[in-house]
Order: C-alpha cells, then structure tokens, then sequence
C-alpha cells in the first residue's frame, strides 16, 4: 500500500472565501517532514504576494492527512509541531476581478494510461499581474517560477501529483440510475514533481472550493 500525504493551504479574505488549495507529498510521515511540507507551501505562496491584496490571507493548516493512494480511503492525521505563520499580501490595494490570476502546471516523469501525469495550482485570485494585453508580466513569472524551483526542490519534503481514477456512469444506465450513481475511487497515481511551467495567460476559477 502506498500513501500519500494532503496539506491544504485557505485562502481568505475575499468575496467567496474561505476557498482551498491541496498540495500533495510523499514520505512524511513524521514531524520533520510534516513541518518540511508545511513550510515549502508557505514558501511557495510568500514568494508571491506582492500580488495578493493586504485583505487576503494564506494560511497553511496545521492537520496533514493521509491517504491509500490506490483507494483514496483517510488513513490517518497528523499535526505539524511547527504550524507556518498566515501568508498576508502585499499589493497597494486597488480594483481587481474577482476569479482571475494566473496557474502553475506541475510536471512529472510518469506516463500513465497513455499519457503523461500533470498537475496545476491556481493563484487565484491574483492582483496586479497583467499586462495591456491581458498577458502575466514578467515579475509575476518570475515570482511564481521562483517559488515552484523552491517547493519542488524542499528537503524532506517530496511534493508530487497524485491522480485519482474514479468510476464512471455507463451508456445502458436508467436515467434514475444515472442520478444515484455514486463514483467511487478504484485506482490512482502518484509521482514526484519534477519540473514547472508558468502559462503567460490568464486563469480563471469559479470557485476555489476545490
């Protein structure tokens, strides 16, 4: 059985928070490498806050959680001993767009089911980071590239991508059966972060409940 360990960062602050981002790790299951993960996901969001309003806040939660990563079942939870201070932004306040910002794709080396495993947080919402053009200027790039190299290379701390493979409805089912399908997790992947692109875009989010 492989595990796989969950620490989740809230944002708050803002129309619609609280709102969730989930970061996945391998191998730490004890306090160093729980307070290892915890503080390379601090990092990651502190190296970006100049685009965060004053308002906001990333907190990183205290509980780490762990999973079969084949399953999905909760294995158990675990309390960093060294909880990371909230990360609060920094950006002069002015007007911004409520479910906009920018995304970091995160790359593995596995190839699964045909394709290659991938990964993506959302810095959502985000101020401050666009061009005439509607493109990320520079600084944001470099922001968010700086704090990936940083969380992906935390020592003691693997962080990874972890795909859940679910069941799905089928063609010859009812409608009713279709409204009570429940999907259920019967497999899944898991592999180390190994690189990073930051897309010169927009990225948009309707919630971040997720």
């Amino acid at each position: 059985m492989t595990s796989v360990y969950r620490v989740r960062a809230v944002w708050s602050g803002f129309t619609g928070s609280p709102g969730y981002t989930n970061f996945h790790f391998q191998d730490i299951g004890t306090d160093t490498g729980r307070n290892a993960a915890g503080a390379a996901v601090r990092a990651f969001f502190d190296s970006m806050k100049q685009y965060l309003l004053p308002a906001w806040t990333i907190s990183v939660q205290s509980e780490v959680t762990e999973y079969d990563m084949a399953l999905g079942d909760l294995l158990g939870a675990a309390t960093m001993t060294t909880v990371p201070p909230a990360v609060v932004g920094t950006a002069t306040p002015g007007n911004w767009a409520g479910g906009s910002g920018f995304s970091i794709q995160w790359n593995t080396g596995l190839i699964h089911t045909g394709r290659r495993l991938r990964g993506r947080t959302y810095i959502v919402p985000a101020f401050g980071c666009f061009e005439a053009d509607g493109t990320l200027v520079a600084a944001a790039i470099t922001a968010a590239g700086s704090g990936a190299t940083a969380l992906i290379g935390a020592v003691g701390a693997e962080f990874a991508v972890w795909k859940r493979i679910w069941t799905k409805p089928t063609k010859d089912m009812t409608l009713e059966q279709a409204k009570a399908f429940k999907q259920e997790q019967i497999g899944g992947a898991l592999a180390p972060v190994t690189g990073y692109f930051v897309k010169d875009s927009a990225a948009q989010l309707r919630t971040r409940r997720t």
